[in-house]
């Protein structure tokens, strides 16, 4: 362009069309680079903002944190790239990469006094996450370009020593911080080396000897150490001294240290060896330690091993107990306050966390904040939260001085064991506290601390009402404590109601009943107690015997059907086979030679069962045979068979014990099997067994029971309640005793107005969900998107949009609304349910409320007509007579139609016909 404008100026002619058209193309590259670059911005930014979204709503996905710091750290945004990692570190520890790529950032921009102090706080969060060598040498890398402070040299050598003290005694890395001291100490000896030829005086000479001895020292203290390849280092010392050789007690020093390092060179090689994670070499390497009983060894090995396995829970609950036996106190905190962080979903890191801090009589404050805290981290199992309960209570409860005022501890307990009883049960029912061990415990402290039994008989009412009537061993506690601090009244009224509750061990309570009876009754007493135990175990015996029968023939009912069926599929085997050998031979005359066989076939007793069968059978299902293959017809006398054997179908065992493990499904498909339903279950968790309810036939009833190896996959299992099998929506539902759940179950969805939730109906039954999404996504983010569908799957031509705030969804209402969608218009409308049991008028008077039919279910009108079940009461052959009359054949003779026409006064009579009158016209 330069030349192109010079050329203009010297010959001052104008551009000729070739040069206008290459800076057109120029121009147009540019202005396309420029919108490519644009382009992309804006999706990084589409990205970003997504991102930024899902942490906000759920902030404690790894990958969604990293994926952000990547695309902010491309952009080169660096504040919105500090508020990401520190968003991050607030959630999760950060790796070795992370802090170095953080840190690298960081440290270039240091200008003044405020940045390096940030620096250096940034440093001190990095060595809190995990031990590493190369932060650590970043760490007094950093600490020497202050060399130029009055205390500069003071201040790296503190930089140094505390990197030694962490990671001094790293076996394969430690050696990288003794040779950067060992450096930054030569240089500052060369530094006080004379120039040739200068005069030294003495003071030059006393420093350089102090420096040369801390040199010494450095060498000294390195070969102390076993670390990998210290014989360099050996070599390097006698170097730097100029000698073959050096004293008796460093040669001394370094045969012990070099001992050590042969000992534990295997699990070194093993390590090197092994990629991450090598739990099983650590562990090794961890036991070996703890025997050599070096504190600061073991702990050493443990950081290291936690650093390439931080997900490994067992690890920081067997370093946090290491510490917890030394008793330091700030070390304690700070393993704790690390090991939840990387394994949050540890309840038993939790529970120990919480007796640390308890030991060291942290104040209630923060204790209550770190079992608010364990509680907010989101458990995947029942069982988890009831351990984190049961510990804050017991330290609740210890905080009880009843020698002193507790007026305010005591109600505080109090308060939290029924918040924790009720959330237990609300949201997992009788498995949240399987034992009652939170309301027991509370109803233990009412009995013997505050002397209040009648607020312990209260809780233990409770106990019995929430599903554990049935259960012996609760009784006998219930009865135990009455016992200790109740009376006799209320002892006996406790074995009365749980002689007649109890069903897994009732002989304990008639012992417990007789027992106390003969103690404590007098004999009328005590002869009641022995007749209605004899009565109740007499009723419970013939309940067992009843069982086991039931048991017993069904087992022996599975095994003929066993049989029959093996049976029935050889002789239809046989029976196809000989009719490939008649057709190959004579197609013609194949079947009357099989109809022959079977007729003749007979054994020494006469004819065989499967020729017996047929024989029975009426005359009127010859035509039903007619319709049937031959090898279908032995199948059919096998169904037929098995029908005398069992009504419906192969019997579903399940044991109740294993509710908590086990989700009941309901709507499938009668022509899904187990595989299919394994195979879309299979990523809630590891499946035990999947039993389907089958019928006479063993097919399939559309209903059965899927067990897990543990209640966390159960609760993944309902999340997937309505999707779709087949083109079907599966029912999922948890697997408990319908008499003991709640009686009013809540519906799903909402019932009130929604106005970020958009109501359409009048949709093709041919559109899908992707379809939507592109529709509807145009005008803002979306949320969800329900289809409605009936039981079967098929669509009602309804759907639910849900947006991320109330703008884009009336924005999209005014958008979308009477859209024509292939040959269906839509409407779309805010989504405002009536409330469920409005009665139609109701819906019809207020305005607002939607009161279109949704396409099934019963339909609300003003009156009825007339049913389509409604059966005509007039007999068939009346009938049949009057439509003939009613419509006579074109072509009749001269006599018909004289009849035809005498009829006419005939069937006005016959509307008054007597039941003599019908009765002879139907035997006629």
């Amino acid at each position: 362009m330069a030349d192109e404008d010079s050329f203009e100026m010297v010959t001052n002619e104008p551009k000729t069309e070739s040069h206008q058209d290459m800076e057109a193309v120029n121009q147009s590259s540019d202005d396309s680079s420029s919108e490519d670059e644009d382009h992309r911005d804006e999706e990084t930014e589409a990205k970003l903002s997504e991102l930024g979204k899902q942490i906000s709503q759920n902030p404690y996905v790894y990958d969604n944190h990293t994926e952000r710091i990547k695309l902010l750290r491309e952009m080169g945004d660096l504040q919105r790239l500090r508020d990401a990692r520190e968003e991050m570190a607030r959630c999760f520890p950060l790796t070795e990469e992370l802090w170095l790529d953080w840190l690298h950032d960081e440290i270039p921009l240091v200008a003044g006094e405020e940045e390096r102090k940030k620096v250096e706080e940034l440093f001190e969060k990095a060595f809190k996450d995990y031990q590493s060598v190369p932060i650590w040498l970043e760490y007094v890398q950093f600490a020497i370009g202050r060399m130029g402070d009055v205390d500069g040299v003071s201040s790296v050598r503190d930089a140094f020593e505390r990197a030694l003290t962490a990671v001094g005694i790293h076996v394969s890395q430690g050696a990288n911080i003794w040779e950067a001291y060992r450096e930054f100490e030569n240089a500052l000896s060369a530094g006080l080396m004379p120039e040739p030829g200068a005069v030294v005086s003495k003071e030059q000479e006393e420093a350089f000897a102090v420096q040369n001895q801390r040199v010494v020292s450095l060498f000294k203290r390195q070969l102390a150490v076993p670390l990998l390849h210290m014989e360099n280092t050996l070599q390097e010392y006698k170097e730097w001294l100029g000698q073959d050789s050096v004293d008796k007690e460093t040669q001394a020093i370094f045969d012990k240290s070099n001992k050590v390092l042969e000992e534990v060179q295997p699990f070194e090689d093993r390590l090197l060896a092994t990629k991450p994670p090598n739990v099983d070499v650590y562990q090794e390497y961890i036991d070996y330690e703890l025997k050599s009983g070096n504190p600061v060894r073991v702990q050493c090995i443990f950081e290291r091993a936690l650093k390439d396995n931080c997900l490994v829970a067992d690890l920081w609950l067997q370093y946090t107990k290491y510490l917890d036996k030394l008793k330091i106190k700030q070390q304690i905190k700070s393993a704790y306050e690390r090991a939840v962080r990387n394994c949050p979903w540890s309840s038993q890191l939790w529970v120990n966390y919480l007796l640390a801090m308890e030991r060291q009589n942290t104040s209630f404050a923060k204790m209550k904040e770190l079992a608010d805290k364990a509680m907010s981290v989101g458990f995947t199992q029942s069982s988890d939260y009831l351990a984190v309960w049961v510990q804050y209570l017991d330290y609740l409860r210890r905080c009880i001085k009843w020698n002193e005022g507790h007026e305010e501890e005591l109600e505080t307990f109090r308060l939290t064991a029924e918040a924790a009883a009720n959330m237990m049960f609300e949201n997992y029912g009788k498995d949240g506290d399987p034992e009652a061990i939170l309301l027991r415990t509370w109803a233990f402290i009412e009995a013997k601390f505050c002397k209040n039994q009648e607020k312990a008989r209260e809780i233990w009412n409770q106990i019995m009402q929430s599903g554990h009537g049935a259960e012996a061993g609760l009784w006998l506690e219930y009865y135990r404590l009455e016992r200790t601090f109740g009376d006799n009244k209320h002892c006996r009224r406790i074995l009365q109601r749980a002689l007649n509750s109890v069903t897994d061990w009732p002989e304990s309570i008639t012992k417990a009943y007789i027992n106390f009876e003969r103690e404590e009754g007098d004999l009328e007493q005590y002869d009641t107690a022995v007749a209605k135990c004899e009565a109740q175990m007499e009723r419970i015996n013939e309940r067992r015997a009843k069982a086991a029968e039931k048991e017993a023939a069904l087992q022996t009912a599975n095994k003929k059907d066993s049989a029959n069926k093996k049976t029935g599929k050889k002789q239809k085997m046989d029976l196809k086979g000989e009719n490939q050998i008649l057709d190959s031979h004579n197609p013609t005359d194949a079947q009357t030679v099989n109809k022959n066989k079977r007729k003749l076939e007979v054994s020494d007793n006469g004819p065989t069962e499967h020729v017996m069968s047929r024989v029975s059978q009426n005359d009127a299902d010859e035509p039903k045979k007619k319709k049937l293959k031959e090898g279908d017809q032995t199948e059919h006398k096998q169904n037929q068979a098995d029908r005398e054997g069992r009504v419906h179908g192969e019997s579903v065992q399940h044991d109740p014990s294993k509710d908590n493990i086990t989700a009941f499904l309901s709507n499938l498909d009668f022509s899904v099997e187990e595989d299919k339903i394994r195979e879309f279950f299979q990523k809630c968790g590891e499946i035990t067994s999947i039993r389907l309810a089958r019928n006479y036939k063993g097919r399939s009833k559309g209903f059965g029971y899927i067990e897990f190896t543990d209640s966390n996959s159960v609760l993944k299992a309902l999340k997937l309640d309505r999707e779709f099998i087949d083109g079907r929506p599966v029912f999922v539902s948890r697997c408990e005793d319908r008499r003991l759940a709640r009686p009013t179950p809540q519906f799903k969805y909402p019932t009130r107005l929604e106005k970020s939730k958009l109501f359409i109906k009048g949709l093709p039954f041919t559109i899908t969900k992707e379809d939507l999404e592109t529709i509807f996504g145009e005008h803002g983010t979306i949320k969800e998107i329900r289809m409605v569908t009936y039981r079967n799957g098929s669509p009602k031509g309804i759907a639910y949009v849900e947006y991320d705030n109330e703008t884009n969804a009336a924005q999209a209402v005014l958008k979308t609304d009477g859209l024509k969608i292939e040959d269906h218009v839509i409407s779309v409308a805010i989504s405002n349910p009536p409330e469920r049991k409005t009665p139609l008028a109701t819906r019809l008077e207020t305005p607002g409320l939607r009161v279109a039919s949704l396409g099934s279910g019963k339909k609300e009108t003003e009156f009825r007509g007339k049913a389509r079940t409604q059966v005509s009461l007039l007999p068939r052959a009346v009938r049949q007579q009057q439509k003939q009359m009613a419509a006579p054949p074109p072509q009749v003779s001269t006599i018909q139609s004289e009849d035809l026409s005498s009829s006419e006064p005939q069937v006005k009579k016959e509307t008054a016909m007597s039941n003599d009158d019908f009765r002879k016209l139907l035997n006629n």
